[in-house]
């Protein structure tokens, strides 16, 4: 499933073992659900790609005996070469072993009293009691079953105050600290209108935390202040300000997302796909803003942290090992 203007552009090898193999297009007003029920066979595999068009999953109760998967290439800039690189990146994926890292993860994090995201590099530390009622978490990784749909490429286990749909700024992760934000921001449009141009002039400011360091002290969930420990974070900064001005709701660490992808190389830029980037023993990221309810979702990947649990167990990196970061140019 693509948009007519890729269809010349897109070709599927046809070596596998299917009864056949259909490729469909959604434009601007058509709606993926009746698509799904005029002519999407069952059982059928799906793939979306659409950096067109936003595509929205289906409720769960009309996919049937389908596997729905979609590349999260609609919220930033995505032109062919970036799809390129990451359907390698599917390719290579293994939800095999992203199976097995959820569960470790789940097993680890029921044992926990409480989860510490620390960066030793930096200095920095923050608690979070995991187990409180209402919190949810989502996986995104791992195999599919029939009726399964799942954002590609896959690896991320992420926890909100609320379903992952909903928004509501009254309520908070219990998160509390100081936190780093150094590494690789996306910056993810909405649905209202917005400017490319403009998307683009944001995220060129709050890259300038790749290389340099900010320090987020968090309240209940909410970042109350911000120091640059690293003088060429003072572009980031500024802009962090700026949009915590517009938008007060920004200052609501509303996600934290726990990727796992190992087999995902960064590709530099405002990528959403580089979101479920897990280096060699997972990667950590924070989300602030949820779209369609604040202009922008700003998700800053964070290579440095760590996320251990209060009895000693790692859930996401090595307090001993060094940061590594995969980066590939394409």
């Amino acid at each position: 499933m693509t948009n007519p203007e890729l269809t010349d552009a897109l070709e599927v090898a046809e070596t596998a073992a299917y009864d056949r193999f259909l490729t469909l297009t959604i434009s601007a007003g058509e709606r993926f659900e009746d698509l799904l029920e005029k002519s999407i066979p069952e059982p059928a595999h799906i793939l979306v790609i659409s950096p067109y068009r936003f595509f929205e999953s289906p409720d769960p109760s009309l996919v049937g005996r389908r596997k729905i998967m979609g590349m999260a290439c609609n919220s930033t800039p995505t032109t062919l070469t970036e799809i390129r690189h990451f359907l390698g990146v599917m390719e290579r994926t293994s939800a095999a072993e992203q199976g097995a890292f959820s569960d470790t993860f789940f097993e680890i994090a029921e044992e926990a009293g409480h989860l510490e995201y620390v960066d030793p590099r930096h200095g920095t530390r923050a608690v979070m009691d995991h187990l409180r009622d209402g919190l949810v978490w989502n996986q995104q990784a791992g195999p599919l079953d029939w009726g399964d749909q799942q954002i590609v490429p896959a690896g991320e286990i992420s926890v909100l105050p609320i379903e992952i749909r909903e928004f509501q700024e009254d309520l908070r992760l219990p998160l509390e600290g100081e936190i780093t934000l150094r590494g690789y921001p996306i910056l993810h449009s909405g649905t209202p209108s917005f400017s490319r141009a403009d998307q683009a002039r944001i995220h060129s400011r709050l890259w300038t935390m790749r290389d340099n360091a900010i320090k987020a002290v968090v309240e209940d969930g909410r970042i109350t202040h911000l120091t640059a420990l690293d003088a060429g974070a003072a572009p980031a900064l500024e802009m962090l300000e700026q949009m915590f001005a517009v938008d007060s709701r920004y200052r609501i660490v509303w996600e934290i997302g726990h990727a796992l992808n190992t087999a995902l190389d960064i590709l530099p830029g405002n990528h959403a796909m580089n979101e479920v980037y897990g280096g060699t023993e997972g990667c950590l990221h924070y989300g602030l803003g949820l779209t369609p309810f604040t202009q922008y979702h700003l998700d800053i990947i964070s290579p440095d942290t760590r996320v251990v649990s209060d009895n000693g167990p790692s859930l996401i990196g090595h307090l001993d090992h060094p940061t590594v970061e995969r980066v590939v140019s394409v």
